[in-house]
C-alpha cells in the first residue's frame, strides 16, 4: 500500500524511539562504566519510525523536563485513550478506530518510558506496550499484511521487555519481506541492544539499502549506528 502523510509520520516514530533508547543506554554506560543497550524503528501501511529531530522520541525526551512526571503523562494520555476507546466502542468494525487505539497505547508507552524512574514505572511502561500489542494483534487478524503495524507490534514487544521475542518477530518478518527498511533498522537496534554487533551491522546495512531516499529517516539513522559500531567486535 502507498503511504499517506500520517503513515509516513508514524513510520518515522520508531527511529526516534530507537535513538532515544540508544541515548539512554549510552548515558547509563557512562555512569556505570559498564554495559549499554536498547532500541527500535518501522512502516508499511500505518506504523512507526522517526529521526531524532521529529515525532515520538522527541516527545518522550521532552517529557523528561521538570514540568513532566508519570502522573502528568498518565493524566494526559488517559484522557486521549478514553476518547479513542469511546470511538472504537462506537464503531468496532472500523479498522482505523482500532489502529488509532493501538497507536495511542504505543504513544503513551513511549511518553511513559521517557519519564520512568523506578521498577514500578517500568512495569507500567510494559503494561502500556502490552495493551498496544493486544490491539495490534486484533488489527492484524482482520487486516493482515500491514508492514508498519507489524513493525510497531515488534517494537511494542521489545519495550514490553521481551527482546528475544521481538528479535524473532522481525527475523521472521524480514525473511518473508526483505525490502522494508524500518524493519531492518529496528532489527539492527534489537541486535545492538543484545550485544550482537555483527548482526546489527548487517541489519543496518540492509536498512540503508532499502531506504535510499531516506523517506523514513531510516538511512540516516542506520548510517549513524553503522558509524558508531565501526571497529567494534561481535
Amino acid at each position: 500500500m502507498a503511504f499517506d502523510g500520517q503513515q509516513t509520520r508514524r513510520a518515522r516514530v520508531a527511529v526516534a524511539v530507537a535513538a532515544l533508547a540508544i541515548a539512554a543506554a549510552v548515558s547509563a554506560a557512562a555512569v556505570s562504566g559498564a554495559l549499554s543497550g536498547s532500541g527500535a524503528p518501522s512502516d508499511g501501511d500505518a506504523g512507526s519510525a522517526q529521526a531524532a529531530s521529529s515525532g515520538g522520541a522527541g516527545a518522550a525526551q521532552g517529557a523528561t523536563s521538570d514540568e513532566h512526571d508519570m502522573s502528568h503523562v498518565d493524566l494526559t494520555y488517559r484522557t486521549t485513550l478514553d476518547q479513542l476507546e469511546g470511538q472504537y466502542e462506537a464503531d468496532p468494525s472500523n479498522p482505523s478506530a482500532l489502529l488509532n487505539l493501538a497507536n495511542g497505547y504505543f504513544d503513551w508507552g513511549v511518553a511513559a518510558m521517557g519519564v520512568a524512574a523506578d521498577d514500578e514505572d517500568a512495569g507500567h511502561v510494559a503494561d502500556l506496550f502490552n495493551h498496544a500489542i493486544e490491539r495490534y494483534d486484533e488489527y492484524l487478524e482482520a487486516n493482515p499484511g500491514s508492514k508498519s503495524v507489524e513493525v510497531d507490534r515488534a517494537i511494542s514487544i521489545f519495550y514490553a521487555g521481551d527482546a528475544d521475542r521481538a528479535i524473532a518477530t522481525l527475523e521472521e518478518f524480514t525473511a518473508a519481506d526483505d525490502s522494508f527498511g524500518p524493519a531492518w533498522a529496528n532489527l539492527g537496534m534489537f541486535y545492538e541492544s543484545a550485544g550482537r554487533a555483527q548482526d546489527a551491522r548487517a541489519a543496518y546495512e540492509r536498512a540503508v539499502a532499502c531506504d535510499p531516499d531516506d523517506a523514513y529517516g531510516v538511512r540516516t539513522y542506520a548510517q549513524q549506528r553503522l558509524d558508531a559500531l565501526q571497529g567494534t567486535d561481535s
